[in-house]
């Protein structure tokens, strides 16, 4: 977070004019039953200075959360083809005119263990058109934007305070996001979401803990740096891109970098067998511990379950995760 060292465009950005419609498509077919997806915005860019532009410490906003169905709808697991589904924004008033880091965030509704993924591309935002802003307006505006929510965090071990969305992972839900902020979209309606219970966002004031989190004095096991390992530009490929229906597009798209942590044993990272299978189903694979997924008509590399949870060893659309039983001595 944020995915990459360096945001480098391939041409000139991507103009978006406040107040009109935007629309966000997706490439691939690893969409993992879908999940829930936020779009935001970095502080300003100053002079251009794109390749400087990202880094750790990098501001936020949300200006719309969908909650469910993104980046496909109503789906059990991967696609069999294209991806149809367009998700439509604006740039809300509040927003001051300039260069931009686009972003949008991913929490897929099924997997191995909690993920979260990323895209960015470079924006320049322009005035609504013939709008012209009076004193009381432009007081409004600086206050707009400061109610826009920072950005939801999770799965990014110390980095997120040790937030995960583990359990709604477990129940294969969607999240509904702590602060999704004043613009947010339902597309698979609220009644399957899961109220996600902290937000690992250092610069949010509050983080509501879950069973294992507590609000204050968060402390993160360590791992062995013999086994851990951080995954990135994995076969998981989701391409992204945006388009305005006022000016003429420019798309970018960007492979969506993993960013998750994990610990493994090297014997479990072997090339797997290069058997036919069904593209974009799930396989859980031995004694339910890992997963591959099926792309280009064989499996992928074997990924692991989140820990303290198993599946159930076969292959689907989705994976059926359940804790692991702990075995104890009396």
């Amino acid at each position: 977070m944020p995915p990459g060292a360096k945001l480098q465009p391939e041409d000139v950005p991507t103009v978006m004019v406040i107040g009109e419609e935007q629309t966000a498509s997706f490439l691939g077919q690893a969409v993992h039953g879908g999940g829930s997806c936020q779009f935001s915005l970095s502080g300003l860019i100053s002079n251009g200075s794109w390749s400087d532009s990202l880094s750790k410490d990098l501001e936020w906003k949300v200006i719309h959360s969908v909650e469910g169905g993104c980046p496909a709808r109503n789906q059990k697991g991967n696609l069999d083809g294209p991806n149809q589904d367009k998700y439509s924004f604006i740039i809300p008033e509040g927003i001051e005119p300039g260069d931009y880091v686009f972003s949008w965030t991913w929490f897929p509704r099924i997997g191995g263990q909690p993920e979260i993924y990323q895209n960015c591309a470079p924006i320049t935002v322009t005035p609504a058109k013939a709008k012209r802003m009076t004193n009381t307006n432009r007081r409004a505006f600086l206050t707009k934007r400061a109610e826009f929510p920072e950005l939801f965090m999770a799965n990014l071990g110390e980095v997120s305070g040790g937030c995960t969305t583990g359990k709604a992972l477990e129940k294969q839900l969607a999240i509904a996001f702590p602060n999704p902020g004043a613009s947010v979209e339902q597309p698979e309606g609220s009644v399957n979401l899961f109220k996600q219970p902290c937000d690992g966002n250092p610069k949010e004031k509050k983080i509501q803990g879950d069973d294992n989190i507590g609000t204050t004095n968060l402390s993160i096991p360590p791992q062995s740096s013999s086994t851990s390992a951080v995954e990135s530009n994995t076969s998981n490929t989701l391409l992204f891109s945006t388009s305005t229906t006022s000016t003429p597009s420019i798309s970018y798209s960007l492979s969506t970098e993993m960013v998750s942590s994990r610990t493994s044993d090297a014997s479990t990272t072997s090339s797997s067998s290069p058997e036919t299978c069904i593209e974009g189903h799930l396989t859980c694979l031995g004694d339910g511990t890992h997963f591959a997924t099926c792309t280009g008509g064989q499996l992928t590399l074997p990924q692991p379950i989140a820990p303290g949870f198993r599946c159930k060893v076969g292959f689907g659309i989705g994976l059926d995760i359940s804790p692991a039983l702990k075995l104890g001595v009396t």
